[in-house]
């Protein structure tokens, strides 16, 4: 699972938002803005780590149950779904 090409995340004013470039913005005309969490979970959907190791990873640097980062994770990945921003 990965993010699609076209798609940057971008600090702007202190928040962390979604940019389309390229061809991407033909398709995409909305904005996501994500905490520093979402933009960390963002940047490992780079298609080498797992669903399971991201939630691992978010879980061990925050010190967060892995129960409670998983159900976030799936929310977040529905979000990018929605708005057609993930290839599986």
């Amino acid at each position: 699972m990965k993010i699609k090409d076209g798609f940057i995340l971008k600090d702007v004013a202190g928040s962390k938002i979604v940019i389309a470039t390229g061809e991407a913005r033909l398709s995409f005309n909305g904005v996501i803005t994500f905490n520093s969490v979402g933009a960390e979970i963002f940047n490992l959907l780079d298609g080498t780590n797992s669903p399971e190791e991201i939630v691992a990873k978010i879980a061990s640097d925050y010190n967060v149950d892995a129960e409670i980062v998983k159900r976030d994770f799936e929310a977040l990945v529905e979000k990018l779904k929605k708005h057609n921003l993930l290839d599986e």
